[in-house]
């Protein structure tokens, strides 16, 4: 194998920063989960309802999506299941983030479109170790 030295001619481009998708009807728990993502270095787009998160997410191509399950207009249950009918988005991480109380539990998630849920409040510690287990 031949190795070449690095030069100033020599430019190693830096990895693109993950993209996350964020959906949560909430304004305070979007705000709480892109300080945390951002903080580890991800690029991180908002959407308010599951609606939003059809229109944002082809041109933002996220590498996870995570979609609060109960929304107005689209829910998480309906948006999950609306990317993954797109085919760039068959294999995409995407976590439900559910309220204790929701009527989604634990053994539905492998009935539905999600690869995995989290329950609020979630700390920060667990959603950035739970986000870096997916990517």
């Amino acid at each position: 194998m031949n190795v070449q030295p690095l030069t100033p001619a020599t430019t190693i481009k830096p990895a693109a920063a993950p993209r996350i998708l964020i959906a949560d009807d909430d304004p305070s728990s979007r705000e709480l989960l892109r300080s945390i993502l951002e903080s580890c270095g991800y690029e991180v787009v908002e959407a308010e309802d599951g609606v939003q998160v059809m229109e944002r997410a082809p041109d933002f191509a996220p590498d996870l999506v995570i979609l609060d399950i109960q929304m107005p207009n689209m829910d998480g249950l309906e948006a999950a299941k609306a990317l993954r009918n797109i085919p760039s988005f068959e294999k995409t991480p995407i976590i439900a983030l559910t309220a204790a109380s929701s009527r989604l539990l634990p053994t539905d998630i492998s009935l539905t479109s999600f690869t995995s849920y989290l329950v609020k409040p979630i700390g920060p510690a667990q959603l950035r170790q739970h986000i870096s287990d997916l990517l």
